[in-house]
């Protein structure tokens, strides 16, 4: 509102202009809805602001512009993901992420992505902690914890005996499935979701973690396990993500950028797999 207010805009003139109701308008204005994101850079157009204010309500700090611009070229090496994460660890003051990032490259040292030709594991996490950035998740807990989401599971390391806090702690022993029991069961898989989503920090990484891992599927899964990772993320991840939005919804607008992007692939995959199922 505050914006076409200064704009000079009403709001049949900006529903006129997107092609939309009156109504669609005040219920963005009033919070109860969203604007579909394909419309956002024409909203942002006509109020003269960023599809950034638009999200968060203020403009993205100069640090967060410069991360955002530079990741694109940075996605493919984890020798500068690495240094980037690093070096934004030490700007923004994140003790405990700068400190356990030697770690997290020795536990992972030898260890390649499943599917992938030889690229080193530690891509993975690196990823994760460079997608919690550019969104503006600058939280140390929720860094490190992308971090070592799979040190425990794939290195023998017990919670334990991790090198930080209590809090990161707890939410990588949420991450962590137990082989013998989470995977044997519906039942086990849908109380690993549901304990997840009660933690800050462990719901949002394994948001990251999917959308990473969903991302990537398509040059790593067969057909088979593409289909019932998409089985699994739509009964579970996505009411996983509703609870997390609802029970901390400091991280909604984040949330709505994953799901959107997870969607979307999502969708693009369905159809190439329903495609290749009638041409066989």
């Amino acid at each position: 509102m505050q914006a076409r207010g200064k704009s000079g805009l009403t709001q049949a003139a900006v529903a006129d202009k997107l092609g939309v109701s009156s109504q669609a308008v005040s219920l963005w204005e009033r919070d109860e809805t969203t604007p579909d994101i394909i419309k956002l850079p024409e909203i942002a157009g006509l109020y003269g602001v960023t599809t950034d204010w638009l999200l968060k309500g203020s403009e993205p700090d100069e640090d967060l512009i410069r991360v955002t611009k530079e990741l694109s070229d940075r996605l493919f090496d984890e020798k500068r993901m690495y240094t980037h994460v690093k070096a934004y660890a030490s700007a923004l003051g994140l003790l405990q992420t700068a400190r356990i990032l030697p770690y997290v490259r020795e536990k992972h040292e030898g260890q390649f992505r499943k599917g992938a030709d030889k690229v080193p594991y530690i891509y993975h996490p690196l990823l994760l902690a460079c997608h919690a950035l550019s969104l503006g998740m600058k939280d140390d807990d929720l860094v490190s914890a992308a971090l070592l989401h799979d040190v425990c599971e794939d290195c023998g390391v017990a919670v334990e005996d991790l090198p930080v806090n209590e809090e990161t702690r707890e939410a990588v022993r949420l991450l962590t499935k137990n082989k013998t029991t989470t995977r044997a069961s519906e039942k086990g898989l849908a109380a690993y979701y549901e304990e997840i989503s009660r933690n800050r920090i462990a719901s949002i990484v394994k948001l990251l973690d999917r959308c990473n891992n969903i991302s990537g599927m398509a040059a790593g899964f067969t057909e088979k396990r593409m289909a019932q990772y998409i089985q699994e993320t739509e009964k579970y991840i996505y009411p996983m993500m509703e609870s997390t939005s609802n029970n901390f919804p400091e991280y909604a607008n984040q949330i709505f950028l994953i799901k959107y992007h997870m969607t979307s692939v999502i969708e693009a995959i369905r159809h190439d797999l329903a495609r290749n199922i009638t041409l066989s």
